[in-house]
C-alpha cells in the first residue's frame, strides 16, 4: 500500500542516489536535504492535507535559509497528480515523486503548471516575438493560425499571461522552435508569521532590535528563524527541561542548514547542550548587535 512511509522512503532514496545529505524530521517539513543547495520538503499522500499554517511556516523558513521549498505528493481529494505538471497549494510548488526524481537527475522538465483547471506553461516570449517577426507574421495572422484571439496572443507575447500547454505546442509547431521554459526550483518569497505567545514575541523583538531580521515559525523543531550576516534557528525553553533531546535535532538541522543555532531559555544552569549554546532571556536586552550575539554564541560552545 502506498502510504506516507513509502512516499518518504521513495524521496529519500532519490536524494541519496544523488549524493544529498539529508535529515528527517516532522512538522511543516519532513526532509531537509543539502547538496549544492538546500531543499525543505513536505511529503503528503494527499496534498489537500497541507494547511495554511504549515505552508506559511515552510515558506518563512525557506526564505530565511535561502532554501527551495517543495511539496511532494501523489493526489488531491479529486484526482491523482500528473508526473508532467507542477501544481500549487498556498503558492508552494507541488510535484509527484517521479517528477522530483527527474529534476534531481537534471532531466529537462517543462514548466507546465496547473492553475484554475488549466494547464499553462512558461515560455520564452522574446524568442516567440523574434521568430514571429522573422517569419513576417502579424499578431493577427499568427493568432488566427493557432486559434486564439489577437488580444490573447498579445498578452502571451508580452509576458502578461502564460499560454495553455496546447497553445504553446501549437506555437512551437508553427514556428519550428522550442519555446517552453524548463522548470527551475525557486526560493520562497519573504514571509513573516506573528508570534503565538509572549515568549516568542519577546525574543523576536530582541532579535529585531539588534539587527536580525526574523520570523516566528510553527510546526517546526525550532520557534524562530532569522538572518543577518548569518542565518539563525532558535529554540525556546521556559525551564531548561527537555533541551538535551531537542538540542540533538537542532544541532543536526543547523549543520544541514549551514546556520547557527541557539536556545533561548528563561532559566538554565548550562552554557550549552550538545554543542548548542544557551542564552538566557534576561541576557538578550544587554546584547547590542548581531555581531556581539555571534561572539557570545561562539564563546558558549
Amino acid at each position: 500500500m502506498f502510504n506516507k512511509s513509502f512516499l518518504v522512503n521513495k524521496i529519500v532514496n532519490s536524494l541519496l542516489s544523488n549524493q544529498f545529505k539529508i535529515f528527517l524530521t516532522q512538522g511543516c517539513f519532513d526532509i531537509a536535504a543539502r547538496k549544492k543547495y538546500l531543499m525543505l520538503i513536505k511529503s503528503l499522500i494527499n496534498v489537500d492535507g497541507l494547511n495554511q499554517e504549515q505552508a506559511l511556516s515552510l515558506k518563512s523558513i525557506s526564505y530565511f535559509l535561502s532554501a527551495y521549498p517543495l511539496i511532494i505528493s501523489v493526489k488531491t481529494n479529486r484526482q491523482f497528480l500528473s508526473d508532467e505538471i507542477i501544481y500549487s497549494r498556498f503558492q508552494l510548488p507541488v510535484i509527484t515523486p517521479e517528477m522530483f526524481s527527474n529534476i534531481l537527475e537534471q532531466e529537462l522538465v517543462p514548466a507546465i503548471q496547473s492553475a484554475k483547471g488549466k494547464h499553462t506553461v512558461a515560455i520564452d516570449t522574446d524568442a516567440l516575438r523574434e521568430k514571429r517577426k522573422e517569419m513576417q507574421l502579424t499578431l493577427e495572422q499568427l493568432s488566427e493560425i493557432i486559434g486564439i484571439s489577437k488580444k490573447a496572443l498579445y498578452e502571451i507575447e508580452n509576458s502578461r499571461v502564460n499560454p495553455t500547454n496546447e497553445t504553446a505546442e501549437k506555437l512551437e509547431d508553427i514556428l519550428k522552435i522550442d519555446l517552453k521554459n524548463l522548470y527551475k526550483l525557486k526560493t520562497a518569497e519573504k514571509t513573516y508569521l506573528k508570534p503565538k505567545n509572549n515568549f516568542q514575541s519577546k525574543v523576536s523583538k530582541e532579535f529585531s532590535r539588534i539587527g536580525i531580521d526574523n520570523s516566528s515559525v510553527y510546526s517546526a523543531p525550532f520557534e524562530i528563524v532569522g538572518r543577518e550576516k548569518f542565518s539563525l534557528i532558535t529554540s525556546l525553553s521556559k525551564n531548561g527541561l527537555g533541551i538535551k533531546k531537542e538540542a540533538t535535532t537542532v544541532k543536526k538541522l543547523s549543520s544541514i542548514f549551514s546556520s547557527k543555532a541557539v536556545f533561548v531559555a528563561k532559566r538554565c544552569g548550562e552554557q550549552a547542550v550538545e554543542g548548542v549554546p544557551i542564552v538566557l532571556e534576561s541576557e538578550l536586552p544587554e546584547i547590542e548587535s548581531s555581531k556581539e550575539l555571534g561572539k557570545i554564541l561562539e564563546e558558549k560552545v
